[in-house]
């Protein structure tokens, strides 16, 4: 039991850290700030994509940003739209060279499911985003998530949706002091029982 409450703690702290480059899967944010930086294996601007609930109320945005290099526009793009991808607010950030920081105020008349494309340019050294007020950090509801429950003499079932990356290796230490590593690109299917 020990070792199933561990794996489920290692997938979803590694979910909370990944970053989806996929707009088809989001990366459901579960705290209220993402951050990263630009992957440095390539030069081309790299687009990452977050989902979290959000509404209804004032939902603010705080957005901070550190490049190198010359000033260009933009270093650092966030647009964040709802969930056919109709533009519910967006910004830009270029300062090169010091810590920019931005703050948006976006009022949302309903809860809802919203989506955060974050564009990175090469020389963004840290970018992080903040958000605080109308919003819910609990992953967004899909329609799936009333799956009938199974009976047995005296236990219930249900299942829950796991978000996790899928590629990178989980390292887990057990109490005796070894390691486990599992290949998340070579896993079709997690079962906790």
């Amino acid at each position: 039991m020990a070792f199933s409450l561990l794996f489920v703690f290692v997938l979803f702290n590694a979910a909370t850290f990944a970053q989806s480059t996929d707009i088809d899967n989001p990366t459901v944010v579960m705290q209220s700030t993402v951050q990263g930086k630009h992957p440095g294996n390539t030069e081309e601007a790299v687009v990452y994509y977050y989902t979290f609930t959000a509404g209804p109320g004032v939902l603010k945005v705080t957005t901070d940003q550190k490049s190198g290099g010359i000033i260009a526009n933009p270093k650092l793009s966030w647009e964040l739209t709802d969930a056919s991808f109709n533009n519910l607010e967006s910004d830009d950030l270029d300062q090169a060279g010091t810590l920019e920081r931005k703050v948006k105020e976006i009022k949302l008349t309903k809860k809802q499911k919203v989506i955060l494309k974050v564009g990175v340019a090469e020389d963004v050294n840290l970018f992080k985003l903040q958000f605080t007020g109308a919003v819910s950090f609990t992953p967004p509801k899909t329609g799936n998530e009333d799956i009938p429950e199974i009976s047995g003499d005296t236990t219930t079932q249900s299942t829950q949706q796991i978000c996790m990356p899928r590629n990178g290796v989980i390292i887990m230490t057990m109490k005796d002091g070894k390691k486990a590593k599992v290949d998340l690109s070579k896993v079709q299917k997690i079962e906790i029982k």
